[in-house]
């Protein structure tokens, strides 16, 4: 098995956040059970010491893991809100410029809508494991419960939404990409996490998994099993 490349990015001091490069989505399970692993033990050990993780799914790649995500809708009990890019401009519903745009065959969502399962961990962890290597899935570890979390969300993002139908929403989460962690400045990504200690993210656009933490990511992939490549970064095996 070809080892797994993890690439670190710089960004604002106390952050850490690094891609795992993983290759086009959907992944096959030569490169999702490898990627599994190491995610788990890396959220294993983020989530020491009493904090809470929440996994969201992302619609836009429902495609991917349709099958699974149907066969456990009574499970799950998903809740639909809304993932909002910090760092543009707010989402809104579609503009007469949009379906111009869909007319030249470009792919424009509608919103970028995000699952939250309200079951609790067991069904957190399911839909990881069954979803991973779909591009859907989001994993935050945070402290308190995920209703607190999701409240500081709904006050940092909310307010710079200004469609009525996008306002009503149960939650809103931050989506972030590696455009996002480049760009981010000194108080960027406390603001955008709202207090969370660590946030996973399958970013199709970049062809990996995003992390970014509050805790010293090169220990956690030591811990994981990771091997320095001989510079900043990392290999997974």
């Amino acid at each position: 098995m070809a080892p797994i490349h993890i690439e670190m990015i710089a960004v604002p001091p106390p952050y850490y956040a690094a891609q795992i490069k993983v290759g086009r989505y959907p992944l096959g399970p030569e490169i999702s059970a490898p990627l599994r692993t190491l995610l788990a033990m890396l959220l294993r050990t983020a989530s020491a010491g009493g904090l809470s993780s929440g996994t969201f799914l992302q619609n836009e790649y429902i495609k991917n893991g349709r099958d699974s995500f149907d066969a456990h809708i009574s499970e799950w009990a998903p809740e639909s809100g809304l993932g909002v890019w910090p760092d543009r401009p707010p989402p809104e519903l579609w503009k007469i410029s949009d379906i111009f745009r869909m007319a030249r065959g470009e792919r424009v969502p509608l919103t970028y809508r995000v699952y939250r399962l309200t079951k609790g961990p067991r069904a957190d962890s399911q839909a990881f494991d069954m979803l991973l290597g779909s591009g859907m899935v989001m994993t935050i570890v945070h402290k308190g419960s995920v209703n607190e979390l999701l409240e500081r969300y709904k006050d940092i993002y909310l307010p710079a939404i200004k469609q009525p139908n996008l306002r009503i929403l149960p939650f809103y989460v931050p989506l972030l990409d590696l455009k996002s962690l480049q760009s981010s400045h000194a108080d960027d990504l406390s603001k955008w996490l709202g207090g969370a200690q660590f946030y996973l993210r399958e970013s199709p656009q970049d062809n990996a998994v995003v992390v970014v933490t509050d805790s010293d990511l090169n220990a956690l992939f030591e811990r994981a099993g990771a091997k320095r490549d001989g510079s900043q970064n990392w290999l997974f095996q």
